[in-house]
């Protein structure tokens, strides 16, 4: 974004070869606070790789102290990995700060294992993906005890939350994995 780049921007940047290929600042509206400086979209292979900037900072201080685990902030960042496009999908940007805006409103950091109940299609049109699960990303880590943890939000249908509440999150994103390792939010799949 700007300055000197973060810890999770050099693990991105190492992890994908370089800058990342569109970033986008954060501005707030009216009477918004600042939840982050910016998302970032990095090209794979197969993907696009989004990620929050600034969740970590140190002025997102959760409500409780410990629970972002002696890590800056929230202690977190999250991520999203969509299909590959010839540019990062729209909606991808808004799902990510949407779910950034919501781990600052509560005052605290989402876990691996967390979920989102149920709410609008991710992509704002038609599709059956309509809650989140998340688990630790399985791309890029941050080194260190006090990095920030990347945490990977996942689209996932109605009946899919609905078990997630049953078996628990991981039970349900790892049956998604043996299809798709990276769990990319796809809006067709639902």
């Amino acid at each position: 974004m700007s300055g000197a780049p973060s810890a999770v921007e050099r693990a991105f940047a190492a992890a994908y070869g370089g800058e990342p290929a569109e970033a986008r600042a954060v501005r707030p509206g009216a009477g918004e606070d600042v939840v982050v400086r910016g998302l970032a979209a990095y090209r794979g292979e197969d993907h696009w790789h989004l990620v929050t900037v600034g969740l970590a900072d140190p002025h997102h201080a959760p409500r409780d102290p410990q629970a972002a685990g002696g890590r800056p902030g929230m202690g977190q960042e999250l991520t999203l990995l969509t299909p590959a496009a010839p540019r990062p999908p729209a909606w991808a940007y808004d799902l990510l700060l949407g779910a950034a805006r919501t781990s600052v409103a509560v005052g605290r950091p989402f876990h691996a294992g967390a979920r989102l109940a149920p709410g609008a299609p991710v992509d704002g049109a038609e599709s059956a993906l309509v809650a989140l699960g998340l688990r630790e990303d399985p791309v890029v880590t941050v080194p260190g005890a006090a990095a920030p943890l990347l945490l990977q939000v996942v689209g996932v249908t109605l009946g899919e939350y609905l078990l997630m509440q049953r078996v628990g999150t991981a039970t349900v994103l790892g049956r998604l994995a043996q299809r798709d390792p990276l769990l990319r939010t796809d809006p067709a799949r639902g």
